[in-house]
Order: C-alpha cells, then structure tokens, then sequence
C-alpha cells in the first residue's frame, strides 16, 4: 500500500511539474549538465595559447572564403519567407522580404528558444508592414515544424552511407537513435501536411490540404538551410585541419547538429561542439584546432549574420510601414 501511495505521489508531482512547465525547462537544463560533466575530461586536453597560435595562422584569403560562404549561407535561409509570401500571399515587395528573413532567421540561429525568437520577430515585421495577424499567425504555426525537415534529410543521407560518421556512431551507439529519431520525422512531416485535421487546426484552412509544391519548397529551403551551413563547417575544418573531406565533415555536422537539437540549447552549444570534439579528435586531430573551428564557425555563422540583422532591424523599426491600395487590394512595397 506505502508502495502504490508513494508511486501515486510520484506521479502527481510529475503531472503537477508539467503543468508548471518545469520539467520542459529541466530537460534542456539537464542535458546541458550532462554535455557539461562529459565535457570536462574532453575540455581538459584543449591549451589556450596553442589554439590561439592556430587562429594566428589561418591566412586572410581564407577569412574572407568563409565570410562571404557564411553570408551566403545565411541569404539562403530566406527562401522560408518566400516560401510563406507565396502561400499566404503576403503582398510584400521582394527586397523587404529579404530583409525581414534575414533579421528573423539570424535572430534565431544566435538566441533560439525552440524558434520563438523567429516567430516573435517575423511576426513584428510583418505586421508593420500590414500583413493580417491572422496570415501571419498561419505563416509562423506553419513554419514552426518545416525547420527540422532539412536536417531530417541530412539524417538520411548520413544513414544512407552519402555522409559518413560511422565511427563517431558506433563509438557513441545512442546517436545511432538520435539520428534515426530525426530521420523518421521526415515521413511524419509530409503525413501531418497532407491530412485535413491537421490543416483545419493548425493551420485555420478548413478542410484544404497544403498543396504538394509548397510542402516539397518547405522541405526543400530547410534543406539547402542545413547544407550550406554544414558547407561552411566542412570549408573553415578544410583551412584548420587539412585533409578532411566533405563527406566526413557533413557526416560529423549532422550528427553534431542532431545532438545539438536534441539539447534545446540556442545554435545547439554546447552538445554541438561536444560532438565535434569528439568526432574529430576520434580521427586523430588536436583538440586545440578543432576548437578553433568551432569557435571560427560560431563567429562566421552565427555572429556576424546576426550583427547584420541587428542593423537592419534598427533601420526597418526606425522606418514607417509604407502601404498602398492599388484597386481594391492592398499591397505593401
């Protein structure tokens, strides 16, 4: 009896602590002390002064390849704001959409919060450019779920043998079920877009489906979202570790990346750049230099971009919405 009471105490705190959300904070709190107590040992190795040598060494020309790799790679991220502009017929010039994808999605990429900080800002821009709250609240519930998709397809490829992490997965078997864990949300995905419950209450269309081409340029622009970031990673290791090739360094960002999902934590910090450690120290190099291209790929991807943004932000808010009728329809230029 002491034993069935105390397993029904137990199990009302637990209900009670996800009605407080407290255990959705703890979980990302408690992987992120977990990457932390396993990377003690890993951080141990790394010598300050030998990883800022090697950042020394890197040549110029080198820094700008990987400026304007990692600029471009963060321009493809806006083809999930034309994606929704078409869909939900934004009327928003060309340019302005451009502009409002960057500051979203390199708002994002840096602060994350499970994408609540794209939604939040997108959702600002947008409705300073008169765009309906009611579209833009259609648009962002619709995004919310495409993002995962482009790294779903890297899992496959990586499962596939295109990629290639295979002794960093067989070293760290549970990856293994990470990875399959992304993979299958691909199919899911796809399922959920093609069935009327989900159109009707996610997205407010009564019984429409997401049409096939929209579903397949979501997919597509979460895609070319991880490919060209996993192209930065794989060019910054080329001029820091020499010798690598681009499927061994795709194979170890995806399964980095999977792990850095799975932490909750912003741009995945800390269970990315453990991941990596590993991965690459497995193949034999030094921890200083594999921190130099992490903290190189942290400054280019992320930093940057979001310094960008961050202008582009003051200047948009700065500037009043202009809005024209033109015949009974509005349109935003």
């Amino acid at each position: 009896m002491r034993e069935t009471l105390g397993r029904l105490r137990f199990v009302q705190f637990l209900a009670a602590a996800y009605r407080i959300k407290a255990i959705r904070i703890l979980i990302p709190v408690a992987i992120f002390g977990f990457v932390f107590w396993v990377g003690q040992h890993e951080l141990r190795h790394i010598r300050l002064s030998v990883m800022f040598a090697e950042l020394r060494r890197i040549p110029p020309r080198a820094l700008v390849e990987i400026l304007l790799l990692a600029l471009f790679a963060a321009a493809v991220m806006s083809a999930y704001d034309f994606v929704i502009r078409r869909q939900f017929k934004f009327q928003v010039g060309i340019a302005r959409t451009f502009r409002y994808a960057w500051i979203s999605n390199t708002f994002n990429n840096l602060l994350g919060f499970a994408g609540l900080t794209g939604a939040g800002v997108r959702a600002l821009l947008y409705k300073k450019s008169g765009v309906p709250m009611a579209a833009i609240t259609a648009a962002v519930v619709f995004l919310s779920p495409v993002v995962l998709n482009g790294l779903a397809v890297m899992a496959w490829l990586e499962i596939a043998g295109l990629f290639q992490a295979h002794a960093l997965i067989q070293e760290h078997r549970w990856m293994a079920v990470a990875v399959w864990g992304i993979a299958l949300y691909l199919p899911l995905f796809v399922a959920l877009q093609r069935t009327t419950l989900f159109a009707k209450w996610f997205h407010k269309q009564g019984k429409e489906r997401f049409p096939w081409r929209t579903i397949l340029e979501s997919i597509g622009a979460s895609f070319a979202e991880w490919l060209f970031a996993g192209l930065t990673f794989w060019l910054i290791a080329t001029h820091v570790l020499h010798g690598v090739s681009l499927r061994e360094m795709l194979g170890i960002y995806t399964v980095a990346a999977v792990g850095g999902i799975l932490s909750m934590a912003p741009g995945g910090i800390g269970a990315f750049d453990l991941t990596v450690l590993i991965g690459l120290e497995n193949m034999g190099f030094p921890a200083e230099r594999v921190m130099v291209v992490l903290v190189l790929f942290r400054f280019f991807y992320y930093i940057i971009p979001w310094f960008i943004g961050l202008i582009l932000s003051v200047i948009e808010l700065g500037l009043p919405g202009k809005k024209t009728i033109v015949k009974g329809e509005q349109a935003v230029r």
